[in-house]
């Protein structure tokens, strides 16, 4: 009798595991709504602006937020709200490509972390983009 539930309680045990490995295989395949379709980043700028690197080299201000481009591809950033100036701003080399302007910022500990935004108007008096959380920056030239 221990015999006979010991063996109904195995095929129980391996029942339960060829159910399992079904579902697992019949599922495996299916499309998971919770898991998003990447999806590369040119798709999104087909139709990209170029935008000339000359027209960014200069001092722009957007309220108390200062940024200084040079025409080494260098710059400086700053905020006198926060008490700091030009000579103690964050340093960071700059390019643009295409209709993004990506900022590199030197880190003091090591390494170098790029801050990507889109342009959405570059003229001689203006600059205008916004980053990927969509916060908009709005500078007018002064220099």
């Amino acid at each position: 009798m221990k015999k006979k539930i010991i063996l109904i309680i195995i095929g129980i045990i391996l029942l339960a595991g060829l159910v399992i490995a079904a579902i697992y295989l019949v599922r495996k395949d299916k499309v998971k709504y919770y898991e998003p379709e990447k999806i590369d980043a040119e798709v999104f700028n087909e139709e990209e602006s170029e935008y000339d690197s000359d027209l960014m080299i200069g001092l722009w201000q957007d309220s108390t937020v200062y940024y200084r481009y040079n025409d080494d591809f260098t710059g400086v950033t700053w905020d006198v709200a926060d008490d700091v100036y030009e000579s103690e701003g964050v340093a960071f080399t700059w390019e643009i490509s295409g209709s993004l302007i990506i900022h590199f910022y030197k880190m003091e500990i090591g390494g170098v972390v790029p801050k990507i935004h889109t342009i959405s108007v570059l003229d001689l008096q203006h600059l205008s983009y916004h980053d990927e959380y969509g916060v908009e920056y709005d500078f007018v030239k002064i220099e």
